[in-house]
C-alpha cells in the first residue's frame, strides 16, 4: 500500500485545516491615523532669539490662529523684536513654501504705545522657517511717527535668529 492510498483522507482534511487556521486570525484594529500638521502648527511655538553674533536678545512667541470662516491662516506674533505684539496673515508662496509675513500693519504700536512701521522683503534665505530655525531679515522705523510720539528717529535693517524651542 502506497503513502498516497494509505492517508488519502488525512491530505484534504490537513490542507482544510491549515486553511482553518489562517482565516480565523483575529481582526486587526486600525490604528487612529493623526493627521500631518499644517506647516503653521509647525511653525507655532516658543523661540529663542539671537543677534547674528549668537548673543541672546530676548524670548518670542508665534502662535498659530486658523479662522474656520474664511479658511486663513496667521500667526500671531508675541514679543517679535522684545517690543511687538501683531498678528499677520500667512499666506503661500509656490517658490518658496515656508515663507513667513512679518509685519502687522502701519502704524504698529510697540510696548509703550509708540507707533511703527514693521515690514519684510520676500526671500529665499530670510523669513524662512527651516529646521526649526527662522533667519529674521525686517525693516523697522518711527520716521513718520517720530515727531508728533516725541520719541528719537530710529531706522534698522534689523537681521536676527529666531531658534524654536521643544
Amino acid at each position: 500500500m502506497s503513502f498516497i492510498q494509505k492517508y488519502h483522507l488525512l491530505i484534504p482534511t490537513f490542507i482544510v485545516g491549515v486553511s482553518m487556521f489562517f482565516a480565523c486570525s483575529k481582526e486587526k484594529t486600525p490604528t487612529p491615523v493623526t493627521p500631518e500638521p499644517t506647516k503653521w502648527e509647525k511653525i507655532a511655538g516658543h523661540y529663542k532669539v539671537y543677534d547674528t553674533t549668537g548673543v541672546y536678545l530676548y524670548d518670542m512667541d508665534l502662535v498659530h490662529i486658523h479662522n474656520d470662516a474664511t479658511n486663513e491662516d496667521s500667526i500671531r506674533f508675541e514679543n517679535f523684536d522684545n517690543n511687538f505684539t501683531f498678528i499677520a496673515l500667512q499666506v503661500d508662496f509656490s517658490s518658496i513654501p515656508m515663507y513667513i509675513r512679518i509685519g502687522g500693519g502701519d502704524p504698529l504700536y510697540d510696548s509703550n504705545n509708540k507707533r511703527w512701521k514693521l515690514s519684510a522683503g520676500i526671500s529665499d534665505y530670510y523669513n524662512n522657517w527651516n529646521n526649526d530655525t527662522i533667519k529674521l531679515r525686517f525693516n523697522k522705523t518711527n520716521i513718520n511717527y517720530y515727531i508728533s510720539d516725541v520719541t528719537p528717529y530710529y531706522a534698522c535693517d534689523c537681521k536676527q535668529i529666531a531658534v524654536k524651542q521643544h
